[in-house]
């Protein structure tokens, strides 16, 4: 299994959706995105497979973070899929 998280983990691990925006503008960050890992034991602690960025600017606000992040989130989930097709799910990644 695969999952497509909001963030640039390791940051923000176990969040979701605006709580995890909220949590990037609180900390003051100049970039996120988001994460496409292998599910694990450990929440959101799986081998990343691809992490896309986006800029956060002044008078970002959670619900505009959450439309740059999630512009990101289909191409990244399909780059992954591409990655697990042509060399297989990444070391530590249940077959």
């Amino acid at each position: 299994c695969i999952n497509v998280h909001p963030s640039l983990l390791p940051k923000h691990a176990g969040g979701m959706d605006l709580e995890v925006h909220k949590a990037v503008l609180a900390a003051g960050e100049t970039e996120t995105g988001c994460t496409v890992h292998v599910v694990t034991a450990e929440v959101d602690g799986g081998p990343i497979v691809v992490q896309p960025k986006v800029p956060v600017v002044p008078g970002d606000t959670p619900e505009s973070v959450k439309a740059k992040v999630q512009v990101e989130e289909g191409p990244a989930l399909v780059e992954a899929v591409r990655i697990f097709g042509t060399t297989g799910l990444p070391k530590g990644g249940d077959k």
